[in-house]
C-alpha cells in the first residue's frame, strides 16, 4: 500500500490541548485501542492534566547553529538535516516541538544544503532527521541520500527515524530495495518502550537489519513511562535480539511541554550502571544529556565513584574497590 494509504483516516487534532499536538496513524490508534498499553498513550496523547509551562521552545539552541535553513551546523565535523517536520505519529516529548507543531511542509531547499556541505569538507557525519525522514516519498529520501553519498568528504549517513514503531507498514520492499544501494548507511531506529515492539514492527526492523542496513537504536528517559529497571531492561534486550545495538538513552531535553516527562537524572545513571552489571555490555547504551553549551555529555555507564589523587574508586554491584593510577 502506498504510504499516503497508510495514513488515511489518521487521528489528529490540530485544536491543541493545553499547546499539545495530537496526530496518531492508523496503526497506532488501533494498537493504543487494543492494548490500552499506558506506556504509548502518553507518550503519543495529550494528557488532559494541567502543565506547569517552565521550560523554552529551543533549549538547545538549535536555531542559533542554523547556518542556511534546515541544516543545523553545531559539532565540526557533523552536520544535520531536518528534511521534514512530519511524523507518522507525534511524541509528546519531541525536541522540536517548535518546528512539528507548524503546518506540514518539507524543505525546498534540499540543493543549498547540499552545496552547504560540499563546501564544508570538514563535515564527516550526516543525521537526516526531522519530523520523521520516512514519511517522505521513497524517491525524495533516496534522490537526497544519493546526492548526499557523492560528496567525498562524507564517510557516514545516518537517518534518525520512527517509522519502524509507528508505521512499519512503511517499511515496504521499495523502501529497502532502494535503501540497500546507498553506501555508509546507518539507521537509527528511536524506540522507548517494549510495548512498541510488536509483531508488525519487529517485521519491519528485521527486513532492515537483513537488508544489511546497520541499526542503532535511541530513547528518550520518560517519566512513568520507562523510567523503571526492567523496563529497560526488557527494551535493551529485545532490541538486541532483533540486530539493533542500543546506542543512546538520553535525558529529556528541557523543551516546552516536557516538564512532566522529566526524571531525576541520578535514577538513570543508578539504572544504566545496574544494567552493565547484569547484561551484555552490548546491550547496554550510553546514558547522555544534552546541552546548550557542550551539546551531548555522557553521564553512564561510569565505575568511578570518586578520585583521590591518583587513586581512583570504583564501584560496582560487587562492592567498592580502587585503582592506583600508574603515569
Amino acid at each position: 500500500m502506498a504510504l499516503k494509504g497508510q495514513l488515511q483516516n489518521s487521528i489528529t487534532d490540530s485544536s491543541s490541548i493545553y499547546e499539545r499536538k495530537l496526530y496518531l496513524s492508523p496503526y497506532m490508534d488501533e494498537l493504543i485501542k487494543r492494548t490500552h498499553s499506558a506506556a504509548l498513550q502518553k507518550q503519543f496523547i495529550p494528557q488532559l492534566s494541567s502543565y506547569d509551562f517552565q521550560f523554552s521552545d529551543d533549549y538547545l539552541r538549535e536555531d542559533e547553529y542554523m547556518p542556511i535553513p534546515n541544516l543545523i551546523h553545531r559539532y565540526e565535523s557533523k552536520a544535520l538535516i531536518i528534511a521534514t517536520n512530519q511524523c507518522a505519529c507525534y511524541c509528546q516529548f519531541c525536541t522540536r516541538q517548535r518546528i512539528t507543531r507548524k503546518d506540514d511542509n518539507s524543505p525546498d531547499n534540499f540543493k543549498n544544503i547540499l552545496n552547504y556541505i560540499r563546501k564544508h569538507s570538514e563535515i564527516m557525519d550526516v543525521l537526516i532527521t526531522g519530523g520523521d525522514p520516512f514519511i517522505l516519498s521513497t524517491r525524495k529520501i533516496i534522490n537526497l541520500l544519493k546526492e548526499i553519498e557523492k560528496i567525498n568528504s562524507v564517510k557516514i549517513i545516518r537517518i534518525g527515524t520512527r517509522i519502524p514503531v509507528t508505521l512499519p507498514q512503511r517499511i515496504n520492499e521499495e523502501l529497502i530495495g532502494a535503501l540497500k544501494t546507498v553506501n555508509h548507511l546507518y539507521i537509527n531506529i528511536h524506540v522507548n518502550h517494549p510495548d512498541e515492539l510488536t509483531s508488525e514492527s519487529k517485521n519491519a526492523i528485521l527486513s532492515l537489519a537483513n537488508a544489511g542496513i546497520p541499526l542503532g537504536s535511541q530513547s528518550v528517559l520518560l517519566k512513568g513511562i520507562n523510567d523503571d529497571y526492567d523496563v529497560l531492561k526488557k527494551l535493551f534486550l529485545q532490541l538486541i535480539q532483533l540486530k539493533v545495538k542500543p546506542y543512546y538513552l538520553y535525558q529529556c531535553d528541557k523543551v516546552h511541554g516536557c516538564e512532566n516527562f522529566m526524571v531525576d537524572i541520578r535514577k538513570g545513571i543508578s539504572m544504566i550502571n545496574k544494567l552493565c552489571n547484569q547484561i551484555s555490555g552490548f546491550a547496554v547504551p550510553k546514558f547522555v544529556v544534552d546541552t546548550p553549551e557542550m551539546g551531548k555529555m555522557v553521564l553512564a555507564p561510569g565505575s568511578i565513584v570518586k578520585t583521590d589523587g591518583d587513586i581512583f574508586y570504583l564501584s560496582n554491584r560487587n562492592g567498592l574497590c580502587s585503582y592506583k593510577n600508574i603515569k
